[in-house]
Order: structure tokens, then sequence, then C-alpha cells
């Protein structure tokens, strides 16, 4: 079985690279892409050594798309260059503009009697700031009023919360898109019925943009804590996803989203078939 979407801590997981590898060998898994949110930190670093056990350079990257009205969406690039410099240029400028919005959190929680400062919060990443690790400074430094980054999330970093800001920074779908394929890869839109939109407009926009495959398989029952899931239900949504992927011409991928055992989420429970791999490999040779 594989899992072609996870993350380290060079974005938001729990896990360094090597960890993380060393971790899905253990749970018998055959390969793992890493899916790091709008970095490459952790890709770039992917021995080019061959080992019966791939680990796939990739990226999620973050869409905001006001023309196409899609806000706060998700793209995996698979098989990309993670060292192609227009990719790299672009995520670091999306970094600076997200720097400055987390600095701009970080006055508010200052604002609310919560002091701490970004550079305590920056030592918690390992690359691209996000507010798992402002959650992270907060819980140790006020133990007594969260139990769990969950908890700061519900009373003050999640969407409508005291400190939230709205997070607008990111790419429009076809910039995404585009940034994938210059970098060599292979541009899939990522578990389609988290978003509050119409799914089968969403996949025949990206379609016709030109993206490349659909996350069909996906761990719903873990990753959408707002809505208590059924398997039945998420088998569903599986089925529904692979015959939008049908529908419209799509490759197919799916994973865990893994970041971390702290989350709930266990490596290896939740995989994609090891066909969808082949076909996915089979699509890069044709387009290289």
């Amino acid at each position: 079985m594989i899992d072609l979407h996870t993350h380290t801590n060079a974005s938001d997981g729990s896990l360094t690279l090597e960890q993380l590898v060393e971790h899905a060998k253990s749970v018998g898994l055959k390969a793992i892409a890493i899916t790091d949110h709008d970095c490459v930190l952790s890709a770039a670093k992917i021995p080019k050594t061959k080992s019966k056990f791939e680990v796939i350079p990739g990226v999620e990257l973050s869409i905001y798309d006001h023309q196409l009205g899609y806000l706060d969406i998700h793209l995996i690039g698979l098989y990309i260059n993670p060292k192609n410099p227009g990719l790299v240029k672009r995520l670091d400028q999306l970094q600076k503009e997200r720097e400055a919005q987390k600095k701009a959190t970080v006055a508010k929680l200052n604002e609310l009697g919560y002091k701490i400062t970004f550079d305590e919060v920056k030592k918690k990443a390992d690359g691209s700031v996000g507010r798992p690790h402002i959650a992270k400074v907060l819980l140790e430094k006020y133990p007594n009023d969260f139990s769990s980054i969950s908890d700061v999330f519900s009373k003050l970093l999640g969407r409508g919360k005291k400190a939230y800001l709205d997070r607008d920074i990111g790419f429009s779908l076809k910039e995404a898109i585009e940034l994938v394929h210059g970098a060599g890869g292979l541009a899939f839109l990522a578990h389609p019925f988290l978003y509050p939109y119409d799914s089968k407009k969403l996949v025949s926009d990206f379609k016709k943009l030109g993206g490349d495959g659909l996350e069909t398989f996906y761990d719903y029952i873990t990753n959408r804590s707002e809505v208590k899931l059924t398997e039945k239900e998420n088998i569903a949504m599986i089925v529904q996803a692979e015959h939008l992927a049908m529908d419209f011409d799509l490759l197919e991928c799916g994973g865990s989203d893994f970041h971390g055992q702290s989350k709930g989420q266990q490596l290896g429970i939740f995989c994609a078939p090891d066909e969808v791999l082949g076909l996915i490999k089979e699509a890069i040779s044709y387009s290289r």
C-alpha cells in the first residue's frame, strides 16, 4: 500500500523527514509522498539513492482564487522537482507574506493578554510557520488555559475565534497547476469533499485549467473533525470521488493526510492501492 499525502515538521507535521520515512517503513508501506503545505524543504532533502521503498517529492499548495470563487482549497503536486527555481521563488514569496500574517496574529494574541513572541513561534517551525506552531507556544506558556492544541484552536485560533485572522494568502488555481507542471510534476485536487463548494463544478474547473488528477482515497473520518462520519459514509465519498475522476478523465491519488499521531492519525491505516502509483508514473513518463 502507498500513502501519497503526508506532512513533515517543515510545515505542520510533527515528524522530521527521516522519522516519517522510518515510521512508514515500520507500518509496511511501499511508498509515501512528502506533501508539506506550501513548502519543499523536506522534499528537497529526499535522498536520490535507489531503494525498494520510494519517497516521492511533492507539495500541497494553498489556493485562494477570488476570480473563480474558490477560497482555501488545496492542490497536491506529485513528482515535482523541489529545487525548481520558479517554484522555489514563488514559495519563498508566499512564506514572506504568511510570516507577516502570523506576526499580526501574535500581535492580536498580545492584545488579548497572551504574551508570546514571534521568535518563540518560529523556533517551533522547521520551515513554514503556521497556526499549529503558535498553538504549541500558547499550550506551553498557558497550560492552565488550554488542554491541547485542538483546544487552542477551538478557543482562539480557529475560524471565527478571537485571534483568527482571515487567511487570504495563496495561489490562483491556474497558477498552482502551472507551478506544479513547471516543476515537472502532476497536479491533483486534494480532498474534494472538504470544501463548501459544488464538487462537480470545482472538479470541472480544475480539469479545464489543466489539472491532472483527483485525490479519491482520503480519510474524511479523521480529517473532517467538525462532522462525525461513519466508515460507510467515508467509503461512499471515495466512490463518489472515483466517479468524478472517471467522468473527467482524471488520474487518482490518495493518502492519510498524516501530520503526526498527536492529531489522532495513524500512518498505514488509510492508504491508496498500489496500482494508483503505477498509473501516475506512466503519466509522468509521457509528460516528460
